[in-house]
């Protein structure tokens, strides 16, 4: 029998996590883009190419669910897509006060062979968009389940762009 595959992330400024043991993948994509400055001489063919950094990003999309009539997976997955939100924001030093900045909002995270270091552990990211699109069944004829004011989605749908930071050799 397979083994669910498990999406880690952490928040590396708080050290609180989240894990999705079953997801099912809808896209993935890992770019690699190298950067250059191209200067154009006189006499020469082709421009003097100067290489400037090579920057990595990775677009994870993947659904929770379709859930079953448990109430309680479906509050737990919105439980874990709100702190997956806030991982998007950084650690400030005074309580109340939003303008002094402890620490950045910086991940690290781990999906199989997909999204790993080197050598094998959680990857340094930080996330550059995050969307979550809840699909709850309503419609002109139907109206979707709801407990205590909060609607709970019969399917959620979730994109991830992350931004590796490198912070060895590859």
């Amino acid at each position: 029998m397979a083994q669910p595959v498990e999406l880690y992330i952490e928040h590396a400024a708080t050290g609180k996590k989240v894990q999705f043991l079953q997801i099912k993948m809808t896209g993935f994509s890992d770019t690699v883009t190298p950067s250059w400055t191209e200067e154009n001489v006189y006499g020469r063919m082709d421009p003097i190419a100067t290489y400037q950094g090579t920057t990595r990003a990775i677009e994870l999309s993947f659904d929770l669910g379709p859930f079953s009539e448990s109430d309680e997976r479906k509050e737990l997955a919105l439980r874990k897509i709100s702190r997956l939100m806030q991982f998007q924001y950084p650690t400030y030093s005074g309580t109340g006060n939003a303008m002094s900045i402890s620490r950045p909002p910086l991940l690290k995270v781990q999906f199989a062979n997909y999204i790993r270091s080197s050598e094998g552990k959680t990857l340094l990211c930080y996330m550059a968009g995050m969307s979550y699109n809840p699909v709850d069944g309503m419609s002109a004829t139907t109206t979707p389940k709801v407990l205590s004011g909060n609607i709970l989605p019969q399917r959620i749908a979730v994109t991830l762009s992350l931004k590796v930071l490198h912070d060895k050799a590859p």
